[in-house]
């Protein structure tokens, strides 16, 4: 399976106070969790064992394209298709991280060509109603499976392409199987990480700690070291922040020592 990745990336040419400004933080940490590049993840500091070794998780033959737009760009854009390529790879699936709304449904009008479009909501204000609205319309038109979970850890389709890529790729909703013993955790297995890669530094907290220990303690404790990139402000939606939303299905991971 191929992934179209699209991206904002930092641009400083770019001055005007009527201006928009969208984060770059999330794109790079799910791309450098799917390359699984060396220096990735630095929380265990000199503890590191290099769990995630055992894992195979470079997937960097399987991006068929990164396409990057400017993260400052005007508050209204009156011509999109200035920041569209002129082709894009042949691919499976794409994910929009943080891109402007208006140039995505640019961009997914003039290359409708995924079998499955994937737009992670890790922040209330990186695309409005009225634009997920119109993907969804456009989508459906065209036989396009789209999902939008906020957030991306939340990513749990239950079937087509999406649910194949979830299972090609192990990210999305995180999932943990445990080898007890004694009533000891003597062991975890990330079955799916979330896409920003903490499920990983989590697994290996778990382990050696007794099944009727403060379990989401210790996972909230490493959430927090391993920080969630999502927003802390309170959303509409939730009435609440995406990133406690974060923290909650984080926590669901325990439903592994039942199984």
């Amino acid at each position: 399976m191929k992934i179209l990745i699209l991206r904002s990336v930092r641009n400083t040419s770019f001055k005007d106070p009527y201006s928009i400004s969208l984060d770059v933080n999330y794109a790079n940490r799910v791309i450098g969790h799917l390359t699984d590049k060396g220096n990735y993840c630095h929380a265990c500091g000199d503890k590191c064992i290099s769990c995630r070794k055992a894992y195979n998780l470079d997937f960097s033959e399987s991006i068929a394209g990164i396409t990057s737009f400017p993260s400052v760009l005007p508050a209204i854009i009156e011509d999109q298709e200035q920041y569209l390529p002129d082709e894009i790879p042949v691919h499976d699936v794409m994910i929009a991280l943080g891109v402007n709304e208006e140039i995505l449904i640019a961009f997914i009008e003039k290359f409708p060509e995924s079998k499955g479009i994937i737009i992670p909501i890790e922040r209330s204000d990186w695309i409005s109603p009225h634009a997920i609205n119109k993907i969804s319309e456009i989508c459906k038109e065209k036989e396009i499976e789209v999902s939008f979970p906020k957030p991306f850890c939340s990513f749990h389709p239950t079937g087509g392409i999406l649910r194949k890529f979830r299972e090609c790729f192990r990210i999305g909703k995180p999932d943990i199987s445990f080898e007890i013993k004694d009533n000891i955790i003597i062991d975890t297995k990330v079955l799916v990480s979330a896409p920003c890669g903490a499920t990983y530094f989590t697994a290996r907290g778990l382990k050696d700690k007794a099944i009727n220990d403060n379990l989401e303690f210790i996972i909230d404790s490493r959430l927090s070291c391993f920080p969630c990139t999502a927003d802390t402000a309170v959303d509409r939606e939730f009435k609440d922040s995406i990133t406690h939303q974060a923290v909650k299905i984080q926590r669901d991971i325990l439903v592994g020592l039942k199984r």
